[in-house]
């Protein structure tokens, strides 16, 4: 695997290699000690109330004001579609990019998060689709094969055929 350096990794969110496949609610939390515009957008396991309580419980939180959740939405697979909300607001964020705060209109940002939540399930119900096919071929193919005993050992293509050819004809 190649590394790469902290300014390739900035734009990119921090868990979403991790979270591809897996469902989550992406939220959009507002903070009355902000400024008007300013969200935060992010993906939890949880529903994105409790991502708001809990970050209004954190002592360490050096915010001042209270979060509160003002939009949710359900993702099959949470990785991809954090990956391509923050992609496609990259331009808008603000401040720390841990934080992932983002001076948008809040009905801009539903729309881009519905759009990016949409495109994200069909790719996962597509590729699911798609692996769940090749899986059944590989299983018929695996019980046709082990039905057919061939009488000759099946030679493979490979660095090692020769070898492979001449052992066997000299066991037998």
């Amino acid at each position: 695997m190649m590394s790469t350096s902290t300014a390739q990794q900035r734009g990119k969110y921090s868990e979403q290699n991790r979270l591809h496949g897996v469902p989550g609610n992406v939220y959009v939390l507002r903070n009355s000690g902000l400024k008007e515009g300013l969200v935060q957008i992010g993906l939890s396991r949880r529903s994105g109330w409790a991502k708001a309580l809990e970050l209004n419980r954190d002592k360490a939180n050096i915010i001042p004001g209270s979060f509160e959740c003002v939009f949710e939405l359900r993702a099959q697979d949470g990785g991809g579609a954090i990956e391509a909300i923050m992609q496609a607001l990259q331009n808008a964020r603000c401040g720390r990019r841990e934080q992932d705060f983002f001076e948008i209109d809040l009905h801009r940002a539903e729309a881009i998060i519905t759009q990016c939540v949409r495109d994200a399930d069909l790719k996962f119900q597509n590729r699911y689709r798609q692996e769940s096919a090749l899986r059944e071929y590989l299983e018929k193919e695996q019980t046709q094969n082990a039905s057919v005993e061939p009488t000759e050992p099946v030679v493979q293509n490979g660095i090692f055929k020769k070898a492979f050819s001449w052992v066997s004809k000299a066991i037998n």
